[in-house]
């Protein structure tokens, strides 16, 4: 199997793969669509969620006993962030597993700013 791709379904026809960047895509939109998040960040700093080339802010690792998603945000000013988390991971974790078929063991969110919303 190539880097970069997760395999979803083998059976003796044939197997079914995705890549991480589809995955990521998934994920992005997701928390594009989650209360209290106004935009994704990377390492390097906020970035537009109208950027659709890539999802910057998701990092997909797949491991044996399922995925792990690692996710940077940028958060609304004012609003309760263990609430707004929770929130994304939740989301993320139940969309990527549905899409995916796949089990998600853990979605990380590292809040990298917070700023009033537009």
């Amino acid at each position: 199997m190539r880097k970069g791709t997760v395999l979803l379904r083998e059976t003796e026809l044939g197997r079914v793969t995705m890549t991480t960047g589809a995955i990521a895509a998934i994920a992005g939109r997701a928390v594009e669509e989650s209360f209290g998040v106004v935009d994704q960040a990377d390492r390097r700093g906020p970035l537009r969620l109208l950027v659709r080339k890539h999802d910057p802010g998701v990092r997909v690792r797949q491991s044996d006993d399922g995925l792990a998603l690692e996710l940077h945000v940028v958060v609304d000013y004012g609003v309760n962030l263990a609430e707004v988390t929770e929130m994304v991971r939740s989301r993320v974790a139940y969309e990527v597993g549905r899409h995916t078929g796949l089990p998600v063991k853990a979605v990380d969110v590292h809040v990298d700013s917070a700023r009033r919303a537009e």
